[in-house]
């Protein structure tokens, strides 16, 4: 096949700014020479969150009208507009279609559906009989606003696989497509296929969009056990013809319309499961390559700079986008600690800096999620709300300079056969032995103050522990240990998840590191047991204050 070029990217035209791409060698396997600078985050609204995350909130229950409706979607498309984010990614299904459909089943297609409908599909059909389309209103709004809209389409996922009201006709009526009995489909079939390059062609007949994301995060799995490699030709195929989709749909608009593809952060995780990103790009059919987590722990240490390599030349010609979630965790199976305006700038920062072109956000549309409380100067516990400081620090490298940053270890998940990059923690501390951490922090900072945190597993003698850590051979001062300030809780209905690193660890220790010892890019922490048992390290950040 030939591959054709594809125009120069460009952001809304009523933000009038040229996205270039950053000089500098493809195919290097370090940073660029310069960073990054980014043009802020695409934000992933799902399904659930377009009808139940509306911003100023509305609980939809059937007693608004059609014009309280539309001004709630398209408010909600002012904030974010007004928050700076120039991508929406809005998503239309998960089993079933939450707009109108020809080709798929809606969620209100059950036999009685003001019976049937329940959850939070139920505010879709509530907001179908007032005639109101949400995605309609919503790419309407981003157009006048200036953020580009674009459809997201989860590949396959499998949520409420039990509850025949939201799974598809078609995976009831057929289990032989299925991978196994309760699974996704196998995209080896080629009826398969068919039902999802439908829903696409639908989509871009119906909706003035900038283009479709192909989730195929949501989930990763797509063929049966073993089959991989032999199923890769199959998406190889089908990436082909919803390219050509996209083609046909831009000579019909008179704009570019575009395909995006979210696929794992790591390149030889992604392959193994059949999903071969890199020739995607090199084909063409691919403008805008997302790198991501699977859902918890997000990946921090995505290596942006390996997807450049392997894609060669061609990557000059698609977006690599360092996607992120939610949650944040430092060994399996322990805390889960929420996305906050300080790790995201750290992401940025380090995703910029090692060659993305952009971030994008997963599971951050609910502004609720980002509510904090903290005391205030008189005393007074107040609540505050980081979500539209976020949006505005992500995806931007000199707002993610400006303020704090921290630099969090996490890991891949799940772990895939032959992975470069195994998991860093838990690493346990003895007498006479030295475990390595390595962190990568961005842009080599200048001034200000530089703290490395260590969280300890609770285990015998914790408080009497002593550690000697080191910063790229230079030694780090020990300084008080880190505590919650008052009013920071745990989730109220999940104690694994908490707001604040203080809760992570039973014990989280702080040291200070020379300024002028971190590097750009990569830093490698050293950390040494000095005094007391064996203790086990779960969490480890470095965290840069300006």
């Amino acid at each position: 096949m030939t591959t054709r070029a594809r125009p120069r990217w460009l952001l809304p035209t009523a933000l009038g700014i040229v996205l270039g791409l950053a000089a500098g060698p493809s195919g290097a396997a370090t940073p660029p020479e310069r960073a990054r600078p980014g043009r802020g985050p695409i934000v992933n609204v799902a399904a659930d969150g377009l009808v139940g995350c509306l911003v100023p909130p509305l609980a939809i229950d059937g007693t608004h009208s059609k014009e309280e409706l539309t001004e709630a979607f398209r408010k909600t498309v002012d904030y974010y507009a007004g928050a700076g984010v120039p991508y929406l990614f809005l998503n239309v299904c998960y089993m079933r279609a939450a707009c109108p459909s020809k080709v798929w089943d809606t969620y209100w297609d059950v036999d009685n559906p003001d019976a049937d409908v329940t959850g939070w599909p139920r505010a879709y059909w509530l907001v179908h009989k007032k005639g109101v389309d949400p995605f309609e209103v919503c790419v309407a709004r981003c157009r006048e606003r200036g953020v580009s809209p674009w459809l997201s389409m989860r590949m396959n996922d499998t949520h409420y696989i039990d509850d025949p009201t939201k799974t598809n006709t078609l995976w009831r009526r057929h289990p032989e497509w299925r991978r196994a009995e309760k699974s996704g489909y196998d995209f080896a079939r080629k009826p398969v296929r068919d039902h999802y390059l439908a829903l696409v062609e639908e989509l871009l007949e119906r909706y003035d969009c900038d283009g479709v994301e192909l989730d195929w995060m949501r989930f990763p799995w797509h063929f049966k056990p073993g089959e991989e490699q032999q199923g890769r030709a199959a998406l190889d195929e089908f990436m082909r013809r919803a390219d050509e989709l996209a083609r046909q749909a831009a000579a019909r608009r008179g704009h570019p319309v575009k395909i995006a593809a979210r696929i794992p952060a790591v390149p030889e995780f992604a392959e193994a499961l059949g999903m071969d990103g890199v020739a995607w790009a090199r084909h063409g059919w691919v403008d805008m390559l997302i790198l991501a987590s699977v859902w918890r722990p997000s990946d921090t240490d995505i290596p942006v700079e390996r997807w450049r390599q392997r894609i060669g030349p061609a990557a000059e010609r698609v977006l690599l986008v360092a996607g992120t979630d939610l949650w944040l965790q430092g060994v399996a199976g322990g805390k889960l600690m929420a996305d906050d305006l300080q790790s995201q700038r750290g992401f940025t920062a380090a995703m910029l800096d090692r060659g993305a072109d952009l971030v994008y956000l997963f599971n951050h549309f609910n502004v609720g999620d980002f509510r904090r409380s903290q005391k205030g100067p008189d005393g007074r516990i107040a609540e505050c709300n980081e979500h539209a400081a976020l949006l505005r620090a992500a995806g931007r490298l000199d707002a993610s300079l400006e303020g704090p940053r921290r630099h969090v270890v996490t890991f891949h998940d799940p772990a895939g056969p032959d992975m470069p990059n195994p998991r860093q923690l838990p690493a346990a501390l003895a007498p006479g032995k030295v475990a390595q951490v390595h962190v990568h922090t961005g842009p080599k900072p200048t001034g200000g103050r530089v703290t490395i945190r260590v969280g300890l597993e609770d285990m015998p003698a914790v408080a009497e522990a002593r550690l000697a850590v080191r910063l790229n051979g230079r030694p780090c001062v020990p300084i008080e240990d880190l505590a919650a300030p008052d009013g920071a809780k745990p989730h109220p209905h999940d104690p694994r998840r908490v707001f604040h690193v203080a809760h992570v660890a039973r014990r989280m220790m702080q040291f200070d590191a020379p300024v002028d010892a971190v590097r750009r890019g990569r830093n490698q922490v050293d950390l040494r047991l000095g005094a007391g048992t064996d203790q086990k390290v779960i969490w480890l950040e470095i965290c840069i204050v300006p």
